[in-house]
């Protein structure tokens, strides 16, 4: 029912903008020749519907995000990226400082978007418009998908908060390290933030998932960086978690076997969850990563068990 009442609302925009067209070009006839009677009325007709539409509530709140998520996106941090958005918005230092105290005021919040949320919802009560806290979020993650911030607090509360209260203090530094050195945050997984706030339990096990193979290209070259990368995967996903693999077959590198042919029996028991449910759910290729098949995998793991 939804459809046909959208459909519509959409036909009879469209003819009163067609009807508006013809209107105006019927007028502009009296004081130049066509063509350029449609033409001009066609460009006054369009120019007046894109500022309507760009002065709704909606509309209007979007922009101001984009604006602020385009200084945060290079380097800007939110205090900068926050007198950048009310520079944008009041070109006079006298309209910027008759506003500042009020946004200033609303800047607070435990997340980043919890805070330039009430910001814009001041500056659009300045300008005699009201938004609903509800479509106002909503603005918001459509407009910060569009953008690679870095940093955690940039990111859905709900993913942050399940993040961290599966990691200790000492992890957390780790993560933190990692995600500045091999730019987590530019990764594919963050392309979407809004997303990850979809199933919070469903979204860690795919970022452990990424520590993974970041941990399995990183092992040769760094592999004090790989031990870390993996351990923190175990530890946002304990189960079925191949990163037990990679962290068998590097600590038999560094000599330390026990611990190695402990971790292979585990990744072991894995491949083996794997291998009886393969059609639905069988290990990704950058799991595995360097082998080409779970088989070779589990040839090298066994390997590591033998030799212990």
């Amino acid at each position: 029912m939804k459809r046909p009442g959208r459909l519509a609302r959409i036909l009879g925009w469209g003819l009163a903008g067609a009807t508006a067209v013809v209107a105006l070009t019927w007028a502009l006839e009296h004081v130049m020749p066509a063509p350029y009677s449609g033409y001009l009325a066609l460009v006054v007709v369009g120019f007046v519907v894109t500022e309507l539409i760009r002065r709704r509530p909606h509309q209007r709140a979007e922009r101001m995000f984009r604006r602020y998520c385009r200084a945060r996106e290079r380097g800007v941090e939110e205090v900068r990226a926050r007198e950048r958005l009310l520079g944008r918005l009041h070109r006079s230092a006298k309209g910027r400082q008759r506003v500042m105290s009020q946004v200033e005021a609303a800047w607070v919040g435990v997340t980043e978007k919890d805070r330039v949320s009430a910001a814009v919802a001041v500056l659009l009560a300045i300008e005699g418009r009201t938004l609903d806290p509800v479509a106002l979020a909503g603005a918001w993650d459509r407009a910060r998908d569009r953008f690679t911030i870095p940093g955690w607090e940039a990111l859905p509360r709900e993913f942050v908060e399940s993040l961290r209260s599966r990691l200790e203090a000492g992890d957390l530094s780790q993560l933190n390290a990692l995600a500045e050195r091999y730019r987590l945050f530019h990764q594919r997984f963050f392309r979407q933030p809004s997303a990850l706030a979809i199933d919070p339990g469903v979204s860690i096990i795919d970022f452990a998932r990424l520590l993974g193979s970041v941990a399995n290209h990183t092992a040769k070259e760094a592999p004090g960086d790989a031990e870390r990368a993996y351990r923190l995967s175990l530890k946002l996903r304990p189960d079925e978690n191949l990163a037990h693999g990679g962290l068998a077959l590097l600590l038999a590198e560094t000599g330390r076997t026990r611990e190695a042919a402990r971790e292979a029996a585990l990744a072991l028991g894995v491949l083996d969850a794997f291998a009886q449910r393969a059609r639905d759910r069988p290990p990704a290729t950058e799991e595995i990563y360097p082998f080409k098949s779970p088989v070779r995998l589990r040839e090298a793991l066994e390997r590591v068990v033998a030799g212990a």
